[in-house]
């Protein structure tokens, strides 16, 4: 589902006279009061329709914001422009190019990092919009992005405002590993049975600003693309014509090992982190290791034990039966004082959060970093959160690339 997206454009100025002729063969009041900055972001907006290629799909948008920061608006867009009772976006609406609907957005939690996503939302439909846009020369083959566009982004802790921040050596070097996987991601023919071969791929690491200073250390996942689909369609993907391999490859206890890295000051090891004498089984692993990140994840062992619960009932219900009704199966407050016992020599890391916000992004960092290392030596990679999708011949290769690629801590600092 395609969100405004304010780094597109169709590398033309719209002239004035066209787009009017244009807009009068769908409705003969289309305005003809457009200024340059209006055709400015005119482009945008069916840059942005041209590009998805779909009907009905949203834009959405927020009255009475400030314009985005420089780093998220590279053309400086104004958001009363796009928005505004004479603006872009309204010209079309009373065109009937596009629909509006008014209300709180049920997707507002769930757009594209990048985007600008709100709570009212414009619908284009029965192929209106795509055609007027194809009369303008804007198709999904004449749609770029601009040169300034980012892929390292910065968000208040709750919520989807971008916020700025400062450049540094570390976010110079995030940008230009993204650029480079972007553009290796982009020469390959990625495709799987629902959308063909997909096109203009652009991955973003998102950032959360938990502690206020403005700084790149918390959260960097990147997502949209594959990273929103199911585990079962991932599975169908080919790259390149060849059919994936079935399980992704990844760090054992990755998080765990990471931890143990840094605050011993050695080689990250591949260790099993995740069990317990006397709870043996995959079962119990599993469940061991969702507790030890809910115990990163809340503040104290109380909250962990309710959010762990809940976790559980909404993933096996005979599971949650067993824990609810045999006491000796998996008790929770006893399993997290064992965690924690068995990795006391770790010091006080459990129930921060922010520690394990900044986990996520050292764990981030690095599957970055190793992706970026198979594409560059012919073995094309693709990022799933903690974990690397590549073609079955090559999963020898990956994980001899994965084994020998570092993560540079003093690049890549640690708040512990």
């Amino acid at each position: 589902m395609p969100h405004l997206n304010l780094n597109l454009h169709s590398n033309q100025v719209l002239k004035k006279e066209k787009v009017i002729e244009a807009g009068l063969k769908f409705h003969k009041e289309f305005s003809t009061k457009w200024t340059k900055a209006q055709l400015k972001v005119l482009d945008n907006v069916l840059s942005n329709i041209a590009n998805a290629g779909t009907n009905n799909s949203i834009l959405y948008y927020e009255r009475n914001q400030k314009n985005e920061p420089t780093r998220y608006n590279p053309m400086n867009l104004g958001h009363k422009v796009m928005v505004g009772e004479e603006g872009v976006l309204s010209k079309l609406l009373k065109a009937k190019l596009i629909t509006r609907a008014v209300g709180d957005n049920p997707f507002f939690s769930g757009f594209e990092d990048g985007q600008v996503a709100h709570k009212s939302e414009f619908r284009w439909y029965d192929g209106k919009a795509i055609e007027f846009a194809k009369l303008l020369g804007i198709t999904s083959k004449t749609v770029e992005r601009h040169k300034g566009t980012h892929h390292i982004i910065l968000k208040v802790a709750e919520g989807q405002k971008q916020i700025d921040y400062k450049d540094t050596t570390l976010t110079q070097h995030m940008e230009n590993v993204m650029q480079e996987y972007n553009n290796f991601l982009n020469e390959y023919s990625i495709k799987d049975i629902h959308n063909g071969v997909m096109q203009n791929i652009h991955l973003r690491r998102t950032f959360r600003d938990y502690d206020g200073s403005g700084q790149l250390k918390f959260g960097g996942r990147s997502g949209g693309h594959w990273h929103e689909w199911a585990k079962i369609r991932r599975k169908n993907m080919t790259i390149n014509g060849k059919a994936v391999a079935r399980e992704p490859l990844d760090f054992p206890s990755s998080i765990m090992n990471l931890l143990y890295a840094y605050k011993n000051k050695t080689k990250l090891e591949q260790i099993d982190r995740y069990t317990l004498e006397g709870f043996d089984g995959e079962i119990y692993r599993k469940l061991i290791k969702q507790l030890t990140v809910m115990m990163f994840n809340t503040r104290n062992s109380k909250h962990c034990a309710r959010a762990f619960t809940y976790w559980l009932g909404g993933t096996s219900e005979h599971l949650h039966k067993r824990q609810q009704e045999e006491t000796a199966f998996f008790p929770i407050y006893k399993m997290q004082k064992l965690i924690r016992e068995k990795h006391k020599e770790l010091g006080n890391v459990f129930y921060q959060p922010n520690i394990g916000h900044n986990l996520a992004f050292l764990e981030s960092s690095h599957i970055h970093e190793v992706a970026l290392q198979c594409c560059r030596q012919g073995v094309p990679a693709i990022t799933v959160f903690d974990e690397i999708i590549v073609i079955e011949e090559d999963r020898d290769i990956a994980e001899m690339i994965m084994q020998g690629t570092p993560l540079n801590k003093k690049l890549y600092r640690s708040i512990f």
